[in-house]
């Protein structure tokens, strides 16, 4: 699997993961804003490579695994 189809089904479950608590009022909407603004940003910053890296391998491990 590469980065790029790992990150499409990564997206769909951190949303509806992030949909899931928002229904169940463990998140606020603005709080959901605050942290996706936070992850915009720092796609913009040197560590992006490193952290898609790092998912990347994780993916690798987790899918390989089972």
């Amino acid at each position: 699997m590469t980065d790029s189809q790992a990150t499409f089904p990564l997206i769909v479950v951190f949303a509806l993961i992030v949909f899931m608590l928002v229904r169940a009022g463990e998140l606020r909407v603005w709080q959901v804003c605050v942290v996706g603004l936070f992850g915009f940003y720092l796609a913009q910053t040197a560590l992006a490579p490193s952290i898609s890296a790092l998912v990347a391998s994780l993916a690798a491990v987790v899918f390989h695994a089972g």
